[in-house]
């Protein structure tokens, strides 16, 4: 008998999995026999609920977004039996239920999940925390750290651009040394991205050719920024969040 865990968050991405939670549950149940649902209201509700259950059942679902997925990822890494992670996207940016090619619309995730296509994928670890799809410091730190949760429900994935905007003369630069065998920093940066999956805030500009599989990190350094970089970016590969009807 396989067991599935559902760990959703309610209030990732403008809630737009509420409406579409009870279907995905009855459709994940009548393919799995035990199916159960937990739901968070606050940061580390999901750990908790990894700690209590991940290491009974076949599969984690992460029903959120990015940082419902980051949360679960970090209690999944530390359990000695670790079960197989899902994604249903809910979230803003849903960057690495992008780079394993979910579909954005939730039920069509659902769907996908039900194939069973499992992957092995590269997790990265900085310090004690894992990560799948980036880690960074700098600039890029400070801009996660201070967009709320009401600029993302009115701006969407436009909503760290803005505040990329409003931050940008506040980066501080600091010192980075970097040995990656052949090629040696030393370095004055104001950020510093580490990544896995090819998305990062909704755009595939950073690392297009990123793979998940190929044992490696992609790394990124940035010296100075300015307008003229930030309008560059925000032009290039913005990803558009699809309707329901249109995925």
């Amino acid at each position: 008998m396989e067991r599935v865990a559902i760990i959703y968050n309610p209030a990732s991405g403008k809630r737009k999995l509420s409406k579409f939670i009870h279907t995905i549950t009855s459709t994940l149940r009548n393919q799995f026999q035990d199916v159960r649902l937990y739901q968070t209201e606050k940061e580390g509700d999901a750990t908790c609920i990894v700690n209590q259950v991940g290491s009974s059942v076949d599969y984690v679902i992460a029903a959120g977004g990015d940082g419902t997925v980051n949360e679960i990822v970090n209690a999944i890494c530390l359990l000695d039996h670790r079960p197989t992670l899902a994604i249903i996207p809910g979230g803003t940016s849903n960057d690495f239920s992008r780079a394993i090619g979910m579909s954005q619309n939730p039920l069509k995730a659902t769907d996908q999940l039900l194939e069973k296509q499992l992957r092995d994928v590269d997790v990265g670890k900085a310090d004690d925390s894992y990560f799948l799809n980036f880690w960074g410091i700098g600039l890029v730190t400070e801009v996660a750290q201070n967009v709320d949760s009401d600029a993302k429900e009115n701006f969407g994935q436009l909503a760290y651009y803005i505040r990329t905007a409003q931050t940008m003369g506040q980066a501080k630069p600091f010192h980075v040394q970097l040995d990656a065998g052949s090629v040696r920093i030393d370095e004055e940066v104001v950020m510093m991205i580490v990544g896995n999956g090819m998305f990062t805030g909704g755009v595939n500009v950073f690392f297009p050719k990123a793979d998940i599989q190929d044992g490696m990190l992609d790394v990124i350094l940035i010296k100075e920024t300015s307008v003229q970089v930030f309008w560059s970016m925000l032009q290039s590969k913005l990803v558009q969040e699809p309707s329901i009807e249109e995925e």
